[in-house]
């Protein structure tokens, strides 16, 4: 109850900074009530006669209902609401009747070209958005380079203006200008990051992300095995989170084995297209941590009929007919087009794009990406359960990136019941006395879980709404995954500071306390996702974890015990 006291203010907030590009979607049903909607010509003494036989008591919704005689009712038995709606659907003055529902502001991009991209459609990238863009997390592109920079007879492609690019390498030519003079590596860049909501051209998954583009295919889109090995490695080593790899020929090869397992012990998820073959799984994606996509049509989801297959493929993305910006002419005279293309090369940047997407809401764990990118995946529209064809399904953007949300504050919210209640009981064995928890129990919460709902309400880009949703320890994901895996603001040095700054005040000091229980939380909450990757690997991460949560418990303890703040 207390979210639909606010909620009204938030929603106004939303369109009015979003009314341009804000559409509705349901989200949430009330089982208890119903929409009709009558023929404008229906009189009143017609309406009272439908809600008589169907039992409801229609009124109308607004002051128009006398011209557009849209009525709505509440039904008391929950379990005569199917009833009512199909006695109200047989009458010929109804033109409509459904149950009502809760409407919310959903982001969309005002691209013109938008409403083509089926593929962004049917993984549900435009849900996604209302959580998560991608901001902070690097992708590199090792294919035939990205047309994102203005170098030589080279340009950067209009719909990539706003895309940050950082500097790649060539290892066709052996250069830091990683330029695109085959079309190949831009179109895949585009769907995984191309610039959005700039009213021109088409849209990309996580287009806050920034591309690191690595060149390891020539003009005519081939390559040595040695360049692409060298070219993961380098995407790893420049800090990718994510690497795609739109590209494979031919049965397994151990150097490529060894660069994939090189990018994932350093935190990287690697995202291969299956292949183009029509039969067998191609390497890179056959090899062991690689993660192999197939690729799906428009028509029931069925997989191309190009599409490699075998027990490899870890998930399906959209691959047939994919719209996005690219260059022609090699890349010279400013030449660009938006181009249709289909394989599993178009598929790939799909599931990278909502790999960054989950590391852009703390998921910096390749394998837990994986697992979460798989639980999410939905069913084929066709039918098919065949995992050699579609693995685990066909890639829903939206339902990772709210999975791992809500997982993370469900994990948070009972490690900081947990702990707050720890904490109370070892304040009462010493006899203390708990402080006041409006003073401190906000700000646990606000630290340790965040408001993780708001973007159900009110779409993350709107000012504010991105720091409200995310606890304390997840701003630094802000600043760049890089940074986050620190986590610099969730440690006991965060405790320890406050303690310096504020404990010498009395009245500051369950506040401080409260940030510290959440600090705890947040961590152990954390720590039991499995989400994220410790700069150091999962024993030192664990016992860091510890060390900080018990300093943080302790910090918490003292602030929190009203007898404390008379020493």
């Amino acid at each position: 109850m207390a979210v639909r006291g606010w909620l009204p203010w938030l929603m106004a907030g939303a369109f009015v900074s979003l009314a341009s590009t804000a559409s509705a979607q349901s989200v949430e049903a009330d089982a208890r009530e119903v929409v009709v909607d009558f023929d404008d010509s229906t009189s009143e003494s017609e309406v009272r006669e439908a809600a008589r036989e169907a039992g409801v008591e229609l009124v109308a919704n607004s002051y128009l209902a006398s011209e557009d005689r849209i009525y709505r009712g509440r039904v008391t038995d929950t379990s005569r609401l199917d009833l009512a709606l199909s006695r109200l659907r047989a009458r010929s003055s109804v033109r409509a009747a459904d149950e009502n529902v809760t409407m919310r502001a959903t982001w969309m991009p005002n691209d013109p070209q938008f409403e083509q991209q089926w593929g962004l459609t049917r993984v549900r990238a435009p849900q996604a958005w209302d959580s998560a863009c991608g901001r902070g997390v690097r992708v590199a592109v090792v294919d035939t380079g990205v047309a994102c920079e203005n170098h030589g007879e080279f340009t950067r492609v209009m719909d990539l203006a706003g895309t940050r690019c950082v500097l790649g390498y060539n290892f066709v030519n052996d250069t830091n200008h990683a330029n695109d003079d085959q079309g190949h590596g831009t179109h895949v860049a585009g769907t995984i990051a191309q610039t959005t909501n700039n009213s021109f051209g088409v849209a990309g998954i996580a287009h806050c992300a920034t591309i690191i583009p690595v060149k390891v295919l020539d003009e005519r889109g081939r390559g040595t095995l040695a360049d692409v090995a060298e070219g993961i490695r380098f995407a790893a080593d420049a800090g990718a989170q994510v690497i795609n790899l739109s590209l494979g020929g031919g049965r397994r090869v151990k150097v490529l084995e060894e660069a994939i397992s090189y990018a994932r012990d350093r935190g990287a998820i690697v995202v291969c297209a299956a292949g183009n073959n029509g039969r067998y799984v191609e390497s890179p994606a056959a090899e062991p941590g690689a993660f192999a996509v197939s690729a799906s049509g428009p028509a029931n989801d069925d997989l191309a009929y190009f599409s490699s297959r075998g027990p490899e493929v870890d998930i399906a993305a959209p691959g047939v007919n994919i719209l996005q910006q690219t260059i022609c002419n090699r890349g010279r005279d400013r030449c660009e087009q938006f181009a249709s293309w289909s394989g599993t090369s178009m598929a790939a940047p799909h599931v990278a794009g909502a790999a960054a997407l989950l590391v852009g809401v703390g998921v910096t764990n390749p394998d837990a990406i994986e697992r979460t990118l798989q639980a999410a995946a939905s069913r084929p529209e066709n039918g098919s359960t065949d995992k050699e064809l579609y693995g685990a399904g066909v890639l829903d953007a939206a339902a990772a990136v709210r999975r791992a949300i809500d997982t993370s504050a469900l994990f948070r919210g009972i490690a900081l019941a947990v702990l707050a209640t720890l904490t109370f009981a070892r304040i009462r064995v010493r006899g203390g006395k708990l402080a006041n928890p409006l003073a401190w129990a906000p700000l646990a919460f606000l630290t340790g879980v965040g408001l993780w709902f708001l973007p159900k309400y009110v779409p993350h880009t709107t000012p504010g709404i991105e720091l409200l949703s995310r606890p304390l320890g997840d701003w630094s994901q802000l600043l760049g995954a890089h940074v986050h895996r620190w986590l610099p603001f969730a440690n006991m040095g965060v405790a320890l500071a406050l303690v310096g700054l504020g404990f010498a005040r009395p009245m500051l000091r369950a506040p401080i306390g409260g940030v510290s229980l959440g600090i705890a939380a947040y961590l152990l909450g954390t720590l039991a996702t499995g989400y994220h990757r410790a700069p150091f690997g999962s024993l030192i991460g664990f016992v860091w974890f510890a060390i900080n949560a018990l300093v943080c418990l302790w910090v918490a303890r003292i602030g929190l015990d009203r007898e404390s703040e008379k020493n």
